[in-house]
């Protein structure tokens, strides 16, 4: 006599062994590094061209900060406040203010004064 299975049992049976399969399959794929010199989250428009956030991740010296658009090298670093803001073109200012308690914060301008947040590209501090 053969032992028959309903279809919703097979159904668990076969939920379950995807499940253990797909997880085993995620052992084998290398984690992939996080790189802390990439600028994350919302870009906050400040006045003109300049845009803040806080920087998570920095180690070294704030006035040697180097900024990167993609490949391409931003600057002047440590440019005035106004001057990011009127001028923009790549100017950036790294700093710790009285405020700013959780570490340094990052004014920058775009290449192109275009929004950091739409533009497409990606902006790496080191």
């Amino acid at each position: 006599m053969a032992h028959k299975t309903s279809a919703s049992t097979r159904i668990v049976i076969g939920s379950t062994l995807f499940a253990l399969a797909s997880t085993a399959l995620l052992y084998l794929v290398p984690p992939s590094p996080i790189d802390k010199h990439l600028l994350r989250g919302m870009m906050r428009l400040y006045q003109g061209h300049a845009y803040l956030m806080p920087v998570k991740y920095f180690d070294g010296p704030l006035d040697a900060a180097k900024l990167y658009e993609d490949d391409r090298l931003l600057g002047p670093a440590n440019t005035p406040q106004q001057d990011i803001i009127d001028k923009g073109a790549g100017r950036f200012w790294l700093y710790r203010d009285s405020w700013n308690y959780f570490g340094p914060a990052l004014m920058f301008s775009t290449s192109d004064n275009t929004d950091p947040n739409t533009n497409g590209r990606k902006y790496h501090l080191r």
